[in-house]
């Protein structure tokens, strides 16, 4: 497997081949139990909403859409606004992706700024939320 997440043509899995995946470490004098709880750890749970769902995506501002597809290039969800941009939703928390506030129309501010606005990230010419199409 590369980094990306694709599998070069010749590594697929064959039809009766049984699907796993395993992470190997090599050295002496590992500590398993702490390797394994650490690999736990990143374990990702249930998604919180499905392709379909309206919700509120905070880009530059709370803006409504509907998810359209999960797990886009690593990020939970991959949302279209009302205006027909794409974006994605790169953690499944409220800061990010929230349920539509009630009467709130979206377009809002948010609580906080964004992600790609915190201290050390630099503003480029793209809109870091953007979706590429």
């Amino acid at each position: 497997m590369l980094f990306n997440g694709s599998f070069e043509a010749r590594f697929r899995w064959r039809p009766d081949e049984v699907r796993e995946c395993r992470l190997v470490f090599i050295g002496r004098n590992l500590d398993k139990a702490a390797l394994e709880r650490g690999v736990m750890e990143c374990k990702v749970g249930p998604l919180r909403f499905r392709v379909g769902d309206a919700v509120e995506a905070n880009c530059e501002g709370w803006q409504v859409g509907t998810v359209i597809k999960l797990w886009d290039e690593g990020n939970p969800y991959r949302i279209r606004l009302q205006n027909g941009d794409e974006c994605w939703g790169p953690v499944d928390t409220d800061e990010f992706v929230r349920k539509p506030v009630a009467g709130g129309g979206g377009r809002g501010r948010a609580k906080n700024s964004p992600w790609w606005e915190q201290p050390g990230k630099g503003k480029g010419s793209r809109k870091p939320w953007q979706a590429r199409r």
